[in-house]
């Protein structure tokens, strides 16, 4: 009797072994066939997406469309300074402010205006992208509208009417050591994509 005993024993040992041997192998099997998968839908997405055509990247002084919206840089500036109408606006940091000073004009049929966050300020070299800083954008901005009375500026979210040329600043904090060699402006409206270099 504790022969069969021993001997059941075993031959259960046994199975289980052989069970949990065998069921993780197909569970290995299952990981790498999904991860296959995974592999190869994204592959076919990363193809598809290189045979699509690359939006055009315009330079100083070349206008370029995003939806209504046509634009051209006029100028860049780095500083760590972008005085405001008076003093108390007047915005500073320890590391560095890009100023871009750009031109819009209204294409459609009814006044419209811009946002601060349809631009992104991006780094070629090391892929970083950096949001507007409305603050500093708006100091520069409010010298320009408010103190000094140039109609000629708009500041975010002012109409900007059809056909009516209108300048604006647009302003970026960056680590000290961005290089303007490096930087391409890019803005997104209506779901298009327009990028401009800085230098």
């Amino acid at each position: 009797m504790k022969k069969r005993l021993i001997i059941e024993i075993v031959c259960g040992v046994i199975i289980f072994a052989v069970g949990y041997f065998v069921g993780d192998a197909s569970a290995v099997k299952r990981v790498n066939e999904t991860v296959d998968s995974k592999v190869s839908q994204e592959a076919s997405m990363a193809q598809t997406a290189s045979s699509r055509p690359k939006e055009k990247m315009y330079k100083i002084g070349e206008e370029g469309a995003s939806g209504n919206l046509v634009m051209k840089i006029l100028g860049v500036q780095e500083t760590n300074t972008v005085e405001g109408g008076d003093s108390s606006q007047t915005k500073t940091t320890d590391q560095k402010y890009i100023v871009v000073k750009l031109q819009l004009t209204n294409k459609s049929q009814a006044a419209i205006q811009y946002s601060d966050e349809d631009f992104v300020l991006g780094d070629s070299k090391t892929k970083t992208q950096y949001k507007a800083n409305t603050d500093a954008g708006a100091a520069a901005n409010n010298k320009e509208t408010i103190y000094k009375e140039n109609n000629e500026f708009v500041g975010e979210n002012d109409d900007i009417n059809p056909n009516t040329p209108k300048q604006t600043y647009i302003a970026f904090e960056v680590p000290k050591d961005f290089n303007l060699q490096n930087a391409v402006l890019i803005n997104t409206k209506n779901g298009k994509t327009t990028g401009f270099y800085l230098k």
